[in-house]
């Protein structure tokens, strides 16, 4: 089955002056989620907020979740530079320490879902397979000549001594890893910034390499 796509701009702007209003109907959106909340999210409002008429907006997005498409690209963008900047931090870390790198990729994945939730919630969970950080993450690090997460992950484990099967370990640490933070994501978002289910996902992968 296909996963559910999200509307998206009807046209792209080419001219200075249209690059400009979709700027400002994408900034005006962002800022009514972040000062006002997703409940007051409409193409009205953003139209008012932007100082665009109603008919421009209508012009490149068909709706206000055309806009919420654009707006959750460029979120995706940032918090995978940002989360990109701190690899030299996290590779540092890795030649130390194998709970404590393992206690910062899960903040660091926690962090990246409770950013983007916290712009719209249901419009994420209803469209997050469109905005996967984690694989956006993994691209951006290849762009940069870095090795992807599975390609990084095996060999760290296999440098630290880790038991489980190596044919196994990686995939099953990174399955697991995400199958718990997706859960967390459609049942239980509070728990995405609870320490407690943190450390106990921690706890959880540890156990099967000790």
């Amino acid at each position: 089955m296909t996963d559910k796509q999200p509307p998206r701009a009807r046209k792209r702007p080419k001219q200075s002056r249209a690059l400009f209003t979709v700027h400002a109907i994408q900034e005006a959106c962002f800022k009514i989620l972040d000062e006002e909340g997703a409940g007051k999210l409409t193409t009205q409002r953003i139209a008012d907020v932007a100082g665009v008429n109603i008919a421009s907006l209508y012009q490149y997005f068909p709706s206000k979740e055309a806009i919420l498409a654009d707006v959750y690209d460029k979120a995706i963008v940032d918090i995978a530079e940002q989360t990109s900047k701190r690899f030299k931090e996290l590779n540092t870390l890795a030649n130390l320490s194998v709970s404590d790198t393992l206690a910062t990729i899960i903040d660091l994945e926690c962090e990246q879902l409770l950013a983007l939730l916290k712009l719209d919630p249901a419009f994420f969970r209803e469209y997050k397979h469109s905005f996967d950080i984690h694989r956006r993450v993994d691209e951006l690090t290849q762009s940069q000549n870095n090795p992807s997460w599975q390609q990084w992950l095996e060999p760290w484990l296999a440098r630290h001594q880790c038991k489980g099967n190596p044919r196994f370990r990686g995939q099953l640490i990174e399955q697991t890893l995400q199958g718990n933070l997706q859960y967390a994501l459609l049942e239980q978002p509070e728990l995405l910034e609870d320490h407690e289910f943190r450390e106990a996902l921690l706890q959880l992968l540890l156990g099967y390499l000790s």
